[in-house]
């Protein structure tokens, strides 16, 4: 088993249904090339491996879900396919290479008692050569010209609206990018700072944008699209660099970003950039936000995104009001973010009445701020919830300065109300740190979340610990 460059595998989890193929066939190729797999490699594993689970989901009988797994060589790309049904599988396997093409590999072993691991395998090199002397699989013909990295034109804002509607549809949470008149505007104003990527003919072909409020401190890295064909170039990785030279001209304190949990493309990207997971936001968007081109797999369920964030400027110190039970989580974050931490113990509020506001998106996902905690958080909690809750909020995020004396007892208030921990914002308030915490309305299965990074892993599993020790809501 031959692990990728960064000793990581990409992976996939879903359901045993034919309606699936399609899925994994998008995540197999665009997982290859976020590797760096030529295109015809890429396709043609990606038609390997979604006429494979065709004939296998022929002989499922149950609910059963399977697990696939990408990863890559300087010689190989490879797709693993772990299922269960040792018995119901075992007549097929023999016979599944009569299937592919002769040059495909294909090859499976037992995996426990109840399982198999079937691998299906193609050579890179053989691939390039054959290039020259077959015809393209049909969605094998990226460009190979060079692409420029360049800031938009006011002509080129329908060229990126058009790029959005390919990958996105209608479907897009940022309206404006839909709107030429609109999202120029915003560029005027400085609330949208963008650079693109041009083809040779300066066609559009890519579009990232940093996003930030008048006068903020920080700037978001967002509105992030790049055209199928064109992927696995490194092209987000370059519009990153060239937002984060243009983010320290400007003199902002750091950079966030929220990439999403359905694919782990956009968070390598965020790895690369030396961006890591502060927070996970669960449920924080309806179902039904996901590119078009690469369907969610974690239907049935709200969506959810990190936050990602990267400093500009020198180390700092920051001061913290910690609670004990997340003293090691939060030190751990500020320690990838090269914080130093220094710690004081409080439970005092150093006011009576607390300071909140609170606000509920179209989504449905609401945010409760305590600007200040006062003695009385307890019953400003309770009422702020049920605002919340009668505007439609399915998930509510808390937040809170860090350095607060009061927010040890803020924490044990939330908690009682059936409020978990789910990470830091770090300079989100006027430069200053918050604490977050979320409250869920409905279930959600953190395992279903593709996340990156073992670090991300790790925050994951601290956060679903917190969540199930925490009292039911009420």
């Amino acid at each position: 088993m031959e692990k990728n460059h960064s000793d990581r595998f990409a992976e996939l989890r879903l359901s045993m249904d034919a309606e699936g193929g399609e899925l994994l066939r998008a995540f197999v190729r665009e997982a290859s090339l976020v590797e760096g797999v030529p295109t015809l490699a890429a396709s043609l594993i990606a038609a390997d491996a979604e006429e494979i689970w065709r004939i296998l989901c022929q002989s499922n009988t149950g609910p059963e879900r399977a697990s696939v797994l990408l990863s890559s060589s300087k010689r190989e790309v490879r797709a693993r396919i772990l299922l269960n049904g040792h018995s119901r599988f075992s007549a097929i396997l023999p016979s599944l290479g009569a299937h592919l093409r002769p040059d495909a590999g294909v090859s499976y072993r037992e995996r426990g008692v109840d399982g198999w691991e079937i691998a299906l395998h193609r050579s890179i090199e053989t691939s390039r050569e054959a290039t020259s002397v077959e015809a393209p699989v049909a969605e094998a013909a990226a460009p190979t010209e060079a692409v420029e990295i360049d800031a938009p034109r006011q002509s080129d804002s329908a060229a990126i609206a058009r790029c959005f509607l390919v990958v996105y549809g209608h479907n897009y949470v940022h309206r404006e990018v839909f709107s030429p008149h609109r999202y120029w505007r915003k560029v005027e104003s400085g609330e949208l700072i963008p650079v693109v990527s041009r083809d040779v003919r300066g066609e559009v072909i890519g579009h990232v944008a940093l996003e930030r409020e008048p006068g903020a401190a920080i700037a978001e890295r967002g509105e992030a699209v790049v055209l199928p064909s064109y992927r696995g170039r490194h092209l987000l990785e370059r519009m990153t660099e060239r937002l984060t030279d243009e983010a320290q001209r400007l003199g902002l304190v750091g950079i966030y970003a929220e990439p999403v949990t359905t694919h782990t493309f956009s968070q390598r990207n965020d790895e690369r950039a030396g961006m890591p997971t502060t927070a996970i936001l669960l449920g924080a968007a309806p179902e039904t936000l996901h590119s078009k081109d690469l369907p969610v797999p974690t239907a049935g369920q709200r969506q959810s995104f990190l936050l990602t964030f990267r400093y500009l400027q020198p180390s700092r110190v920051c001061e913290i009001v910690a609670p004990r039970e997340y003293l090691d989580v939060i030190s751990a974050t500020y320690d990838r973010l090269g914080v130093g931490v220094s710690r004081r113990d409080s439970k005092t509020p150093a006011e009576t009445r607390s300071m909140t506001s609170f606000a509920v998106n179209a989504g449905g996902y609401g945010r409760i701020r305590f600007e200040t905690i006062g003695s009385n958080v307890a019953i400003e909690l309770a009422q702020a919830i049920s605002d919340v809750d009668s505007l439609g909020g399915r998930a509510v995020q808390l937040s809170a300065h860090i350095g607060d004396p009061g927010l040890p007892l803020l924490v044990e208030s939330a908690r009682a109300l059936g409020f978990f921990f789910c990470g830091l914002a770090p300079a989100f308030a006027e430069g200053g740190d918050l604490l977050l915490m979320q409250r869920l309305s409905e279930p959600l299965d953190i395992n279903e979340l593709q996340l990156f990074t073992d670090q991300t892993k790790e925050l994951a599993a601290f956060i679903e610990r917190d969540r199930q020790s925490a009292p039911s809501r009420r």
